[in-house]
């Protein structure tokens, strides 16, 4: 995190369908404009992007930029959108730091200890599929100022609960041996609904927070048994 926040930065206000707004930090560049659209439209009724000095980059009806004052900018960030919203191309794995994150981190400035946990859905991992998450997951950590203190890792599928890796994880929480648990996105943990919020839960409960490179910080909505992101 420390040297994202020393990058050229973006602001991206993240408006849900509820009127609730999310404030999020990304590095500005023309992909990373169209991946955090992409990333984020799931939740999205509408999104702003501001420069650090509060000046509008663009706005969006969802997915879809309403206003882009630069029209060279603008050029640039369709070329990337475009593909991605299409399914031809998929979204960069930018480091998105929320506002609350932001201030933390400034405000303490201490590292947190984090897990790395990989999964794939397939019988043996013959294209190095788990190392690339790890990696990926580590560069992450940097990026975000965490210290790895430990791994784990699962071959098989996602419906199936009883794991080593996942228990691993749980042990390590349980012990306090971390404060995050990374994970390259939300469904490596389970694909069984009811299972994974009670998971989830579990690590909440001990204090543990969950964050994804494509998804950002993930919490449990208390107000409904969802997830938000």
């Amino acid at each position: 995190m420390s040297q994202l926040l020393k990058k050229d930065l973006i602001i991206g206000y993240v408006y849900g369908l509820d009127g609730e707004c999310q404030e999020f930090y990304f590095e500005k560049s023309p992909s990373g404009i169209a991946s955090f659209i992409i990333l984020k439209k799931e939740h999205a009724d509408k999104m702003i992007l501001t420069d650090m000095l509060d000046r509008l980059v663009l706005d969006t009806f969802g997915e879809f930029i309403n206003r882009c004052p630069d029209q060279k900018l603008l050029q640039e960030i369709t070329k990337e959108l475009v593909p991605m919203q299409l399914g031809d191309k998929e979204p960069l794995s930018i480091p998105i730091v929320s506002i609350d994150e932001a201030l933390e981190f400034l405000s303490h400035g201490s590292q947190k200890r984090a897990w790395i946990y990989c999964r794939i859905d397939a019988p043996e991992d013959t294209h190095g599929v788990l190392k690339g998450q790890k990696r990926e997951l580590t560069d992450y950590a940097e990026q975000m100022g965490f210290i790895v203190v430990g791994e784990s890792e699962d071959i098989g599928s996602g419906l199936d609960s009883d794991r080593p890796g996942l228990a691993e994880v749980m042990k390590a929480a349980g012990d306090g041996r971390m404060d995050v648990l990374l994970v390259k996105k939300v469904d490596r943990l389970g694909r069984d609904t009811a299972k994974l919020l009670e998971f989830l839960r579990g690590l909440d409960q001990l204090g543990v927070e969950l964050y994804s490179p494509l998804e950002g910080q993930i919490q449990l909505d208390y107000r409904s048994p969802s997830l938000s992101l």
